[in-house]
């Protein structure tokens, strides 16, 4: 661990997840283009989208088990190569199957990517500023939905496959940032396949990692349902155009990244993170009644929204600080990394699954209640992970 945080690298590490993430968003923008142009049914075009998702929720614990092996910086590299290749591949897939099929090469190199990030940040930041540094890469998926929100319709104009190319050629030539950066870190694992399944126990083995887990699955549940879904309440319920409604998602999703970012300050003043996440989820589950009320106009609904998302957004970055405290080692955290991964994805399908079912079956209003439940349950693993915390150094 340095005496002094190396800045350059820290932004040159940033860069890369919000780049890997923004291999995310590419799928939703195009969707249309992608219908029109390979033909693809609706399913086949969810898979499309969903494809990163899936596999977080499936291969996320073993692909940080995988990665434990690996120095964090070998693995971001093969993730970046990865990410790069898919989406360049995917540029020229004829029809579905292929291109589902290089969605899957990119969530691959994506789940590498994101796992190796905050290990490395950990080898360049100072211990005063890991509460920082840690926290502003939790602001990663959100910094790059927006971007490709608001860039990739213009690179749209160029056709589908410009926006594969454009975001495949950004992440390859990040890569060759990333090969200059000076990366010192200690071997991976402990004895590397012998130490596997010590390192396991010991990162799983305690609650730490696991409700690290649950609270940021939960946070995804209502984050993806509350952004997801926002721009349909919008225009469904409340009557406002397609751009109006996307224009005011937009500024959901910035004010989402702004309070990831800000959780860094509050960790430096003290405040403990069980504190910011009960936080969050004590005004989410509150914010649901006002946001899904009919009585609310779409102006106040989407400020509700865009703030619950900023309170909210809060999370993220004390998770990902407070992840070290319970796996110290490289290739520990590598794994509670994944586990945290595999819950987040989770969160990410069930969270507009379960809400877009109870709004079918029982309209808008009741969305209300899933809301106060995410509140009632965030809660709970808040105060959980204070009794553990307090008998962690």
């Amino acid at each position: 661990m340095p005496d002094r945080t190396r800045w350059g690298a820290v932004c040159v590490l940033l860069i890369a997840g919000v780049l890997v993430a923004l291999q995310i968003g590419k799928a939703a923008i195009a969707l249309p283009a992608l219908q029109r142009d390979l033909m693809l049914s609706l399913a086949v075009a969810s898979w499309v989208v969903g494809a990163y998702g899936v596999l977080g929720a499936i291969a996320g614990l073993p692909a940080g088990i995988v990665s434990s092996l690996f120095t964090a910086r070998s693995a971001l590299l093969w993730g970046l190569v990865a990410a790069g290749l898919g989406s360049i591949g995917g540029a020229f897939a004829t029809d579905g199957i292929l291109l589902i099929a290089s969605r899957v090469v990119e969530g691959c190199g994506f789940l590498a990517a994101t796992l190796a990030i905050p290990r490395l940040l950990r080898v360049v930041a100072a211990e005063r500023d890991q509460t920082l540094v840690l926290p502003l890469f939790g602001a990663y998926l959100p910094t790059g939905s927006l971007l490709m929100m608001l860039g990739g319709p213009f690179v749209l104009e160029f056709g589908w496959q410009a926006l594969w190319l454009l975001n495949g050629a950004l992440v390859l030539a990040w890569v060759l940032v990333v090969v200059r950066l000076d990366l010192p870190e200690p071997p991976a694992g402990h004895g590397a396949l012998g130490g596997l399944w010590p390192n396991v126990r010991e990162a799983l083995g305690s609650p730490g990692p696991i409700l690290l887990a649950l609270v940021f699955g939960t946070y995804t549940f209502q984050y993806m349902a509350l952004a997801g879904l926002l721009p349909t309440l919008l225009v469904d319920r409340l009557g406002l155009s397609i751009a109006a409604a996307g224009t005011l998602s937009a500024v959901a999703v910035a004010a989402n990244a702004i309070g990831n970012m800000s959780s860094g300050a509050l960790l430096r003043l003290g405040v403990p993170s069980w504190v910011i996440a009960a936080f969050g989820f004590s005004f989410v589950g509150i914010a649901g009644f006002g946001i899904f009320s009919e009585a609310m106009p779409a102006v106040a609904v989407a400020t509700l929204a865009a703030v619950s998302l900023a309170l909210t957004g809060l999370i993220p970055g004390t998770v990902y600080a407070s992840a070290p405290r319970f796996a110290p080692a490289s290739a520990l955290l590598a794994i509670a990394l994944g586990l945290i991964n595999q819950a987040t994805n989770l969160g990410n399908l069930l969270g507009p699954t379960v809400t877009a079912m109870v709004v079918e079956s029982f309209g808008w209003s009741r969305a209300s209640l899933v809301f106060l439940c995410v509140g009632v349950t965030g809660v709970a693993w808040a105060l959980m992970l204070r009794r553990v915390m307090r008998h962690r150094p």
